[in-house]
């Protein structure tokens, strides 16, 4: 049997297919394995204050906030997301991320509040609070506590009603 010959145009395609399958492969391989430069000796000594670089992989939080005014919501008005360490009793709440919502759109509005998991490390109780505010003035809060994350917290997504304020 007879075998047949392929054109030289078709072997030079199938070398570069070939070659590219084969660069592609070895490039994908070495995001595979840590990078390891040697120390620029002649470089200037880092600051002590420069912080080492690393990679943070953020994430979020999310749900829906839920109110209702006694008077139509100002245009101006701003909703402030809080996602704070409750854990030290007797002492202030200390805030881990916060995210604004303006224009405050109609009840109920959703959120995504992003943090940094690092940044949670020494606590173990967290909550969200939210405040609807226009300028100065406190519009509406959530009076009861949200918990999350944490040993007693959901995970999301969480639901948040606000009470006016009078």
């Amino acid at each position: 049997m007879p075998h047949a010959r392929l054109p030289a145009q078709e072997i030079c395609m199938l070398s570069r297919v070939s070659l590219l399958a084969i660069g592609a492969l070895a490039l994908s391989a070495c995001s595979l394995f840590p990078h390891h430069a040697k120390p620029d000796t002649t470089a200037a000594a880092p600051t002590p204050t420069a912080a080492p670089v690393h990679q943070t992989l953020m994430k979020s939080l999310v749900g829906d906030i839920r109110y209702e005014l006694p008077q139509p919501l100002p245009a101006d008005a701003t909703l402030r997301v809080t996602l704070a360490d409750v854990s030290r009793q007797g002492a202030p709440a200390r805030t881990v991320s916060e995210e604004r919502i303006q224009p405050v759109g109609a009840s109920p509005v959703d959120f995504l509040i992003s943090y940094d998991p690092a940044d949670l490390r020494d606590g173990v109780d967290f909550a969200i609070n939210v405040r609807l505010e226009q300028g100065d003035k406190l519009l509406a809060i959530n009076d009861t506590r949200v918990s999350v994350l944490g040993r007693s917290g959901e995970n999301g997504p969480v639901s948040i009603t606000l009470k006016a304020v009078p």
